[in-house]
């Protein structure tokens, strides 16, 4: 602790001649971000990291009997998401097998190509005695460990939490491609509660980390509240016209967004919904005939976006993650926002980026 504080000290005196350097940029040598020249005072992740850590701080200079050190700028919300998709984005290799056919429907559902959607997770729950096999939510891979669920997948009265994940497959008897994983952590948004259908979102972290391939690889997060297109893409194991049984497929289908207007009327304030549908939280989608909605299968599979730019093209964009409706041909579906979120989000599945 000693050898510490002489060395801050020497580190002080060194700057003491450099004056009006207060909210000049200056770059992070530790990480190569961008920064902000700022008291030590007023810097809380510096001065942690001084008194918690015994860190010695990157100074910028020295300000009558104040530290001026280099203090990291508050990310914007989504940045981390975007360079992330980049970085995804470069494991597309077979770049002949990124286009998708838009289905009409989900009560006619169209199985899906065999790595169309490599993001598509499937939740299950394994029960020993006597050995069982129960699938119980969709998910998206967003990164090398984490999984974006639906809160009520993860929390729920009916069943146990899921304690397994299934990633590469489009068919359930499928085993070729197939990698499963064993849940380490299942993260529930704090303000979710399962009397309620608000904060509906969760994070699911695998106990290893992905490898990915052509099968499996992670999609996109859209950060912006504007989605830039009018009609979006549902996957799911959906239940099937025939209420009666669930589909072995993966199945998709092109859905427009609904008028905000329309899906608040179409879900009065009730117990569960006391403020209604709400915009920045909630995005709602209908197929273009109303009587040919997505039915009411498993939640917490995305609704997404495709991406023709350069140079994530070949990934989906996450708009949304499915949380309730009323059935098949009932109304308008409502997913949770993922922009909302997104903040949430990269804390907690890339805490080492958060600049």
């Amino acid at each position: 602790m000693h050898t510490f504080l002489v060395s801050l000290i020497v580190i002080l005196v060194k700057n003491i001649h450099t004056q009006g350097i207060v909210g000049k940029p200056c770059t992070l040598n530790s990480s190569n971000s961008s920064g902000l020249c700022q008291p030590l005072t007023q810097c809380r992740e510096i001065r942690d990291e001084v008194v918690f850590g015994q860190k010695l701080p990157q100074t910028c200079g020295f300000q009558e009997t104040q530290a001026v050190v280099c203090c990291p700028k508050p990310r914007r919300p989504g940045y981390i998401s975007q360079r992330k998709c980049r970085e995804y984005a470069s494991y597309t290799k077979e770049k002949q097998f990124c286009g998708h056919n838009i289905a009409k429907r989900m009560v006619e559902g169209r199985p899906v190509g065999r790595n169309e959607f490599p993001h598509m997770a499937l939740l299950g729950l394994r029960t020993w005695e006597p050995s069982t096999l129960r699938w119980l939510c969709g998910g998206s891979l967003i990164s090398e460990e984490y999984i974006l669920t639906a809160a009520h997948c993860l929390i729920t009265n009916t069943f146990d939490e899921p304690n397994l994940v299934f990633i590469g497959v489009t068919n359930l008897n499928d085993i070729d491609d197939r990698q499963e994983f064993k849940i380490a952590n299942n993260i529930v948004h704090p303000e979710y509660s399962p009397s309620s259908n608000y904060h509906d979102i969760g994070l699911i972290q695998l106990w290893t980390r992905i490898k990915f391939n052509s099968f499996v690889r992670p999609a996109c997060l859209n950060a912006d509240f504007d989605i830039p297109v009018a009609k979006v893409v549902a996957t799911e194991w959906n239940r099937t016209e025939n209420a009666e049984n669930s589909s072995e497929d993966l199945l998709k289908v092109t859905l427009d967004i609904a008028d905000y207007e329309l899906c608040n009327n179409s879900y009065p304030a009730t117990s569960r919904l006391k403020n209604g549908i709400i915009n920045d939280m909630h995005l709602c989608t209908r197929s273009g005939n109303a009587q040919n909605n997505t039915c009411q299968g498993e939640g917490g599979g995305p609704l997404q976006i495709y991406s023709k730019n350069n140079p994530t093209r070949c990934m989906y964009d996450i708009v949304g993650v499915a949380s309730f409706g009323k059935g098949c041909g009932g109304g308008p579906s409502v997913n949770t926002r993922v922009s909302h979120y997104i903040k949430w989000i990269e804390d907690i599945v890339w805490p080492e980026n958060n600049e």
